[in-house]
């Protein structure tokens, strides 16, 4: 039995972060563990959300593990309360994933050239220090910018793209999968990135006019889930970019609200 351990935010209402990771890990037949690192009233698209910060508990968490020996086939970080916590990620990792374990990085920072409303220039400061424990990272175009310092370009060029991959390999990460990264034709958005070994990693998918949080968990999530059954980089994001594709189409046909995420409940439930 492969066990992940998850490092991010439960949020009580809408399908994101844990909410979106446990029931995608359990589908597949993976065990979780999960480390929360705050706890939200609902995700940050609500207005007026409260945060509860779960850093004390994230460090006695940690102790206790450690006392009991315990390891992990997989580590996978995504939505934390803020830089403080960026060192505990950092512990959890090097205490807990067994040998050969992949780490996943998701940055979960921004969205449309801004930062979260809970953060400040501090948490960019503190995300590239983490970068090199990554097997794998996964940032939207606005974190892949934030990242390294560039202005956020929405009608960025393929070709920068594949450029602002070499660069975040540069500063440690080693594989690079940036989502949403650029609309490479009229009517289509794409998935672009680098495997450890430099190779280019590219997946096409309808554009769908919807913002729905919780798509970059879900897409790490199903992503981590493929790799852990073996299955070659690129095919693993194929997989994910799809379900994340028939998600957003199956909100906009059951006509959700977008603020909710993905309705999982269903996604899953088709997919058996």
């Amino acid at each position: 039995m492969k066990r992940i351990l998850a490092i991010h935010d439960l949020s009580g209402w809408g399908h994101t972060s844990l909410l979106a990771c446990i029931p995608i890990m359990y589908s597949r037949g993976l065990q979780v563990a999960v480390l929360p690192s705050c706890i939200l009233s609902t995700n940050t698209d609500y207005p007026g959300y409260r945060l509860l910060d779960l850093s004390v508990q994230m460090q006695d968490s940690i102790r206790h593990w450690k006392e009991l020996g315990v390891s992990f086939s997989a580590v996978y970080s995504g939505f934390l309360s803020g830089p403080e916590q960026i060192g505990m990620v950092r512990e959890a990792i090097l205490a807990f994933a067994a040998e050969d374990a992949p780490v996943l990085i998701d940055p979960v920072m921004a969205d449309a050239g801004k930062l979260y409303s809970c953060y400040d220039f501090r948490m960019v400061e503190a995300m590239r220090t983490l970068l090199p424990q990554a097997d794998i990272i996964t940032p939207n175009l606005s974190e892949a910018a934030l990242l390294l310092g560039e202005n956020y370009n929405p009608e960025i060029t393929p070709e920068e793209v594949w450029d602002y991959c070499r660069k975040l390999q540069d500063m440690g990460a080693k594989a690079v999968l940036i989502t949403s990264a650029c609309h490479p034709r009229e009517g289509w958005t794409a998935t672009m990135g680098l495997d450890a070994a430099g190779a280019r990693i590219y997946h096409e998918s309808r554009f769908l006019p919807s913002d729905c949080p919780g798509a970059g968990d879900v897409f790490a999530s199903v992503l981590l889930a493929a790799l852990l059954e073996g299955k070659a980089l690129e095919l693993c994001v194929d997989e994910a970019a799809e379900f994340v594709s028939r998600g957003i189409r199956l909100s906009l046909q059951e006509k959700t609200d977008p603020k909710d995420g993905m309705p999982l409940e269903l996604m899953i439930k088709y997919s058996e």
